[in-house]
Order: structure tokens, then C-alpha cells, then sequence
């Protein structure tokens, strides 16, 4: 999977795919569904599949210290994505420039300019542009307009219950590994880097 960090680095040879948008975080059973179904869509399409994501992630920008701690480090995440068969993960740099874009800027500027995007999955909740004004009826009128497909993804549920970031935070804070495992559809783990101390011990006794 070819990793692309930021919009400078599109290029024209990168236009016209397949793609999606979201945090993915932890990239649980319900973000691999739709990795799952967009990798479909783009084989029937002959194109390219691509997950557009956010570092950070918007609710970090605005909420800081009081965002929720991530399930996924960014290497992990992209290593998941990877191994759903995903061709390119797209990073977009979350900054204020990029906050104020408005959803019409963001549909012309990004996925119509730069990525001449030809189907376009998002959940019927998603939210986008500056004030959250976008949403998916926003989405379906562009696509008419710039001609591209919009499809919005089913809610995923497991014990009759919709699978979220959320959820598995709960689970986890409350102790329920099994849950947690069924909800991410694999063993919780996080990668991180060893913190060496200054290695005093070695010269006690």
C-alpha cells in the first residue's frame, strides 16, 4: 500500500479511484466491512482503492487534551489498512487552513481537482467542511453535479449493537477483553517505542 502524506504529493497520475473517508480508528470489524466492500468495488471498477484519513484527527485539533486516547497508533492503523488489500492511504495534515475549508471546497478542491474520485462511500451520518455543514445529502447533489457515485455504508452491528470506537473504549475501560476482541476482530495490542532510562541499575551492587 502506498502511503501519500499530504495533498502536495497527489499527482495527476493519482487521479480517478475508489475511495473513503474517516478517522479508522482502531479499524474495527465495522471500518474492515467497508474496507472489505470499497476493495470490491474497486476491482469491479478496475481502479484504485483509497482511504482518506486526518493527523491529527479532527477531534484532536479542536478538543485537544480532551479528545479521547486513540485505539490505533498511526503505523498500526496503516499496517491494518494495508492488510485489508487497500492500494493508498491518503494523510491529510488537520490544520486551521484546513478547517476552514467549506464542504463545497473541499468536494471541488480534494476529491473532484485532486483526486478525481469516481465512487465515494461514507456513512449517512458523515459530516464534513467547515461547521460540519456537509453531510451526505450534500454529497449525493455533488455527486450528480461532478459526476461521481456516492454510497453511504449499512450500520455495522454485532450483538445488536452498532460497532464503535466508542464501544471498544467502554469495553476496554470496563475490563471486557473478549468483547474487545470480537468488536476489533483481533487481540487488542498497541505498538510503542521503549523509553530507556539513564541505566543507573547497572552500577548498584
Amino acid at each position: 500500500m502506498e502511503i501519500i502524506r499530504g495533498l502536495h504529493n497527489l499527482t495527476q497520475q493519482k487521479r480517478g479511484c475508489v475511495a473513503t473517508i474517516g478517522n479508522f480508528d482502531g479499524v474495527h470489524s465495522g471500518h474492515q466491512n467497508i474496507l472489505m466492500q470499497l476493495k470490491k468495488k474497486a476491482e469491479a471498477a478496475k481502479l484504485q482503492s483509497l482511504v482518506i484519513t486526518f493527523e491529527p484527527q479532527p477531534r484532536e485539533f479542536f478538543a485537544q487534551q480532551e479528545a479521547p486516547a486513540r485505539l490505533t497508533r498511526f503505523r498500526d492503523k496503516a499496517e491494518i489498512i494495508a492488510d485489508c488489500g487497500i492500494d493508498k492511504l491518503l494523510v491529510i495534515h488537520f490544520n486551521q487552513s484546513f478547517a476552514k475549508l467549506s464542504a463545497d471546497e473541499f468536494v471541488q478542491q480534494i476529491l473532484v481537482d485532486k483526486l478525481g474520485v469516481k465512487y465515494l462511500q461514507v456513512g449517512d451520518d458523515f459530516q464534513f467542511g467547515q461547521g460540519r455543514t456537509g453531510n451526505f445529502s450534500t454529497l449525493l447533489e455533488s455527486g450528480q453535479k461532478f459526476d461521481f457515485d456516492v454510497e453511504n455504508t449499512s450500520t455495522f452491528e454485532i450483538e445488536n449493537e452498532r460497532v464503535s470506537s466508542t464501544r471498544i473504549r467502554q469495553a476496554l475501560e470496563s475490563g471486557d477483553m473478549e468483547l474487545t476482541r470480537t468488536l476489533l476482530k483481533r487481540p487488542y495490542w498497541m505498538s510503542g517505542h521503549i523509553q530507556h532510562g539513564a541505566k543507573r541499575g547497572r552500577t548498584i551492587g
